[in-house]
Parts: C-alpha cells; sequence; structure tokens
C-alpha cells in the first residue's frame, strides 16, 4: 500500500488538484464552477451538501453547457446560411454584368448599364451603374440587353 500512497502525493505535487482546491484549476469564464467550489470548499463538515442537491446542480451545469454548445453552433450555422445567401445573391447579380437594367429611382424610371456589384454592408446586392450611381438590386423592374451603337 505504501506505494498507492506515494504516487498519490507524487501526482499532487506534479500539479494535480484536489476537489476543494483551486490554486491550479482554470475555469475560464464558468461562474457555476467557481460557485460549485466555494460552496464544497466552505460546507459545514457536519452537514455537506446532500447527494440529491449536487447531483441537481451538476445536471443544471450539464443541461446549460449543452445549451450554450446549441447557441453557438446555430450562431455558425446562422452565420453560413449568410454567406451562403450573399454568394448566391453575387452569382444571380453577376448575370446582370453589362445589360441594360430598368429601375425606379426617386419616382422617375431610368435604365443604366450594370458595371460592377458587390455585396453592401446590409447584406444586400448593390449593382454599380455606367452612369455613377449605384441602386439597390431589388430596385430593378426590368432587363434588356445593351443597345448596339
Amino acid at each position: 500500500m505504501p506505494t498507492s500512497t506515494s504516487s498519490i502525493h507524487s501526482f499532487n505535487a506534479v500539479g494535480g488538484n484536489s476537489v476543494l482546491s483551486t490554486q491550479q484549476a482554470n475555469y475560464g469564464d464558468n461562474p457555476f464552477l467557481r460557485l460549485l467550489t466555494e460552496q464544497l470548499r466552505n460546507q459545514t463538515p457536519l452537514e455537506p451538501v446532500d447527494n440529491e442537491s449536487f447531483m441537481n446542480q451538476m445536471a443544471s451545469y450539464s443541461s446549460m453547457e449543452e445549451q450554450k454548445q446549441l447557441n453557438d453552433n446555430m450562431l455558425k450555422l446562422l452565420d453560413y446560411q449568410g454567406v451562403l445567401a450573399r454568394v448566391q445573391g453575387l452569382g444571380e447579380g453577376s448575370a446582370l454584368l453589362g445589360k441594360d437594367v430598368s429601375f425606379v429611382k426617386e419616382g422617375v424610371e431610368t435604365s443604366d448599364t450594370v458595371e460592377s456589384l458587390y455585396v453592401a454592408e446590409t447584406g444586400d446586392i448593390r449593382l454599380r451603374l455606367a452612369g455613377g450611381g449605384e441602386i439597390d438590386m431589388r430596385a430593378i423592374i426590368g432587363i434588356a440587353q445593351p443597345s448596339q451603337s
């Protein structure tokens, strides 16, 4: 048995953490673990936390962690869908390059040739026109082949 005791001591000397020690533990931004550790450290030896209460706290923590991971994954998915939508919009808009488009600007129907397109900060596809203006792709009411002049 002295062998197992010495291995436990050597483990703690190398950097192992006991349940009540927080000196080398790294909790990051998790306040639940800090609270749980403080609760274990400061409990009354004659009235320790009952197992049922402790297990309920651990179940709540596990559920909270899974919910956080689910939220992170949902945000990644939404970001990916946004990228796909922008790529799709650019693909559709690229068919307009060099075409004459009709649009309504300030109540007047106008037409101009599409020179380029880009994704605005809002995520909308914007068209740069040969006449120097820009319009939103949603403003287009007609498309035509450029006139041969």
